[in-house]
């Protein structure tokens, strides 16, 4: 048990070592580059430039965990094995699997480490960022940003409106079929502007023009509604809200949004392969220790560990490049969403485990 102690510590030291140091090296070269250009045409104050790089910090930190991970994990593996413990470890029997325990421990404490990251702060943080960068620094006005026209769908009924202001929360431009659209029309509404009522979860359009039609669709009565209740029953938060991104949402507020969505007939492609992303991506911290394990070990001659280095590195950046291409695949419906979030996981999981157990049998 001590042993394992050991070998954890030690990962953890480097690994914390290495993403502080690849944070502070980030953040140094950013700050050179947005000094002489971004701030220099904003002139923000000290304080905003703090929480600039501030609220930054833990969407940073998540794209350099898994490539802390397997750093780490090189280097820890070769100075165990440089040093004589791998080999005293087997000499006394152990096999290869039994002597990754305390370091598939620490890849399962990474990815829930990540997970947890990218639900309780990285929402948070990317919203405090955007807003700062945004409002504090570029002095836009936020209630110029609308989600554009999209269709939303109930019971008889289909609501289309040309702008939503995510601000004041409102429809702008509204059109409202009710009836078989479209067959038969039993009405039509037009309206420039709606909201939301919470007190009864329905849109209500101001000011409404409503049009009552035969069956022939021609229009008999024409009236104005000071407030005309729809049967649309989507809050915006979860169906408007299209100007959010995805790192904003934990899972479970996407994986609503997108339920949420689909009964109103939104195309959301894109939210789908962010969804499973959420999950498969976290597992790249455990994959990529598991691939640092093969080679990091093998010190048979000097050269076959730097051809190993190398070799994971370049997996690690064709699985970080891969999950980029299947996911533009995927956005343009040439690949199921689910697989383009997972097939790279599975390669590189399935690599991995054959390499270990040639090493393990000497091969």
């Amino acid at each position: 048990m001590r042993i394992w102690v050991y070998f954890v510590s030690q990962y953890l030291k480097t690994a914390f070592g290495f993403l502080f140091f690849a944070l502070s090296l980030y953040f140094v070269l950013t700050y050179m580059e947005d000094s002489q250009h971004y701030f220099n045409k904003y002139k923000p104050s000290n304080s905003t430039i703090f929480f600039y790089y501030f609220w930054q910090a833990p969407s940073i930190a998540i794209q350099f965990l898994p490539f802390s991970v397997l750093i780490s994990g090189i280097v820890t593996n070769w100075i165990l094995a440089k040093h004589g413990e791998i080999a005293a470890l087997r000499a006394a029997g152990l096999s290869m699997m039994k002597i990754s325990i305390p370091l598939v421990s620490v890849g399962i404490l990474f990815t829930a480490f990540h997970f947890t990251l990218s639900e309780l702060i990285l929402p948070e943080s990317t919203t405090h960022y955007l807003k700062l960068r945004n409002v504090d620094i570029e002095k836009k006005k936020i209630d110029n940003v609308f989600t554009e026209s999209q269709w939303l769908k109930a019971t008889n009924t289909i609501l289309h409106f040309h702008k939503y202001d995510e601000v004041k929360q409102e429809l702008l431009k509204i059109e409202y079929f009710k009836g078989n659209y479209p067959k038969s029309l039993s009405e039509i509404v037009h309206a420039q502007t709606g909201y939301f009522d919470e007190n009864i979860g329905r849109w209500v359009l101001r000011n409404a023009l409503v049009r009552h039609l035969e069956n022939t669709n021609t229009s008999t009565v024409t009236e104005v509604k000071p407030l005309y209740v729809t049967n649309i029953d989507f809050a915006p938060p979860k169906i408007l809200n299209r100007e959010s991104e995805s790192s904003q949402l934990s899972f479970w507020q996407l994986r609503r949004l997108i339920a949420e969505a689909e009964i109103a007939g939104t195309n959301i492609s894109d939210r789908v392969i962010d969804l499973y992303m959420k999950i498969s991506t976290p597992f790249a911290n455990m994959l990529f220790l598991f691939l640092t394990l093969p080679f990091a070990l093998k010190k048979e001659r000097q050269e076959e560990t730097y051809i190993g280095i190398v070799i994971c590195l370049v997996a690690a950046l064709i699985y970080w490049f891969g999950n980029m291409a299947l996911r533009s695949f995927a956005l343009k419906g040439e690949l199921n969403p689910f697989l383009a979030a997972w097939t790279m996981n599975v390669l590189v999981a399935t690599l991995s485990y054959m390499l270990i157990r040639k090493l393990d049998k000497g091969q």
